[in-house]
């Protein structure tokens, strides 16, 4: 059984973002690199190696579609514990919709070949849809299963999941392949080993393009944005109640009946 992880590079959530000329920007103020892997992929990354260690899967493949920078995520990835890497390296992909990335990571998935499980994070911080994960099922014509917080098993052709909905949980077989999303409740992401982190530096990553694939794309996205500006700043102001205990409790009830919290 062959498994494939699909990640995406997006802003670190300790990035500043700014606006100008209608252009969005940002750079990093903590961990020193503005772009990461999407915090939601860490888990699919996670529950991918762990299919491999629990289940008898024969291969995990960490695959992204994007500029030629999107390579230190599969890094990442290898060194977290997956097996491979591929890496569809091509400017054009950024600024896609949900629909035209899920065409190039079918038309990867394909190329990758023997995949029985694909798995993808519940969404991306980024874009936020959540669409992408169903959309690449529709375009291999495997079985979507969404929101999956477990994996039961693996038998032969089958898997049987459970799957986290309002409602309560759900428990679902289907026949492989399967394309899943997952939710952060499935596992806990190990962090990268240093020996892995080695591995994953010299590690070769095959590479292909929108031309080898065969995918054309829009280019755009069917959303317009007509202007883009930052949001404005928010000022608050603080306040210390004098007193004793009593007095200050007194205090700050006036005040929130003044302000007509309360």
């Amino acid at each position: 059984m062959k498994v494939i992880v699909c990640v995406k590079q997006t802003p670190s959530t300790t990035a500043t973002f700014s606006v100008a000329d209608n252009v969005v920007s940002w750079e990093d103020t903590g961990s020193g690199k503005p772009n990461v892997v999407n915090p939601w992929d860490e888990y699919c990354v996670e529950e991918g190696i762990r299919l491999k260690e629990n289940h008898g899967a024969s291969a995990v493949v960490a695959l992204t579609a994007g500029p030629e920078g999107a390579v230190d995520v599969l890094r990442t990835s290898l060194a977290m514990g997956c097996t491979e890497a591929f890496h569809v390296a091509d400017d054009a992909i950024s600024g896609l919709d949900a629909n035209d990335n899920a065409k190039v990571l079918a038309a990867a998935v394909n190329k990758i070949g023997d995949a029985q499980v694909v798995i993808c994070g519940k969404q991306a911080i980024d874009g936020d849809s959540g669409v992408t994960p169903v959309m690449l099922a529709r375009e291999l014509g495997a079985t979507p299963l969404t929101y999956v917080s477990a994996i039961k098993s693996v038998d032969g052709g089958t898997i049987t999941v459970e799957r986290m909905l309002e409602s309560g949980q759900q428990e679902v077989t289907a026949s492989l392949p399967v394309v899943i999303s997952v939710v952060r409740e499935i596992n806990e992401p190990r962090y990268p080993s240093f020996m892995g982190i080695r591995k994953a530096n010299k590690a070769a990553i095959p590479t292909t393009n929108l031309g080898e694939l065969g995918v054309e794309v829009k280019g755009s996205t069917n959303v317009s944005w007509g202007t883009i500006y930052a949001p404005a700043q928010r000022e608050g102001e603080v306040e210390i109640m004098s007193g004793d205990l009593s007095e200050q409790v007194k205090s700050l009830v006036d005040r929130l009946y003044e302000e007509k919290v309360i």
